[in-house]
């Protein structure tokens, strides 16, 4: 776990290429990848190593910016957050809570503080009260934390997708720390590539522009259930009626000003 007072030491590198990494320093946390840039990430100043790893080629550090954790994210609180009926405590808590979940945020979204995620993590319980299902694709996972739940909750299937690679390695830690490998599979890749597979339920909690280019794909309509979260009201209603002409109904939905969450049915699985 980050301490609230730690000073991120965060470099902007233009280009996509994170082959050249070798040997990181201690300091070191990960690597945030966007589409021109990426972002790495370190608990101290380390210059001379990310100069070196660009062969000093300086041009392509574009800033670098240092920010304390607790102005990065929110974090977990040292007694943990409970949401519904399911308890998240630090991943370095001295006694865990029987049944808890153990989380690292890291530097990544997904802290259980955010109303998406909450509302998410509502419409999921919601949903199991009401319909069986055995299994999960969570699209955009952050760290891990629905697809986390999703295995609490029962779920024996469960996929947790996300295109950035230190998401990726947080969400893995997650589940490696509460020992759900088995059940939680993570993967790094661009959701849309993954939804050509059945589940019973799909959680998005995706931009607006990322939702609307899956929703029109063939795959989307394989699945019994989307919660869908992360957008505006009006986004929402776009994205409903992408759904109803996959065959979908629209459930519950609720809105958490200026985000939206609501529940999808397929008519015909559901």
């Amino acid at each position: 776990m980050i301490s609230p007072e730690t000073t991120l030491y965060v470099y902007e590198i233009r280009g996509d290429s994170f082959d050249d990494f070798r040997a990181p320093p201690a300091s070191f946390i990960g690597i945030w990848n966007e589409d021109d840039f990426f972002y790495v990430f370190f608990t101290h100043p380390e210059d001379d190593y990310v100069q070196g790893i660009l062969n000093y080629d300086t041009s392509r550090i574009s800033s670098r910016h240092e920010v304390q954790y607790s102005d990065w994210q929110t974090g977990l609180p040292a007694g943990g957050l409970r949401i519904d009926n399911l308890q998240f405590v630090p991943d370095d808590h001295p006694a865990p809570p029987l049944g808890s979940i153990l989380l690292d945020p890291s530097v990544v979204f997904g802290d259980g503080s955010h109303p998406t995620t909450i509302r998410c993590l509502s419409f999921l319980i919601e949903t199991l009260d009401k319909y069986s299902a055995t299994s999960l694709l969570d699209l955009g996972t952050g760290t891990g934390i629905l697809a986390l739940a999703g295995a609490r909750l029962g779920l024996t299937k469960i996929l947790a997708i996300d295109k950035n690679l230190l998401a990726a390695s947080v969400a893995k830690h997650n589940v490696q720390r509460n020992n759900l490998d088995t059940i939680v599979k993570v993967r790094e890749g661009e959701a849309r590539l993954f939804i050509d597979r059945k589940y019973d339920i799909v959680i998005a909690n995706l931009p607006f522009e990322v939702l609307r280019e899956i929703l029109v794909l063939k795959g989307a309509s394989l699945h019994r259930f989307w919660i869908v979260s992360g957008i505006s009201k009006d986004q929402g209603n776009t994205l409903k009626q992408l759904l109803q002409e996959q065959g979908y109904k629209i459930g519950s939905e609720h809105l958490d000003h200026p985000w939206t969450t609501f529940l999808a049915m397929h008519q015909i699985n559901s």
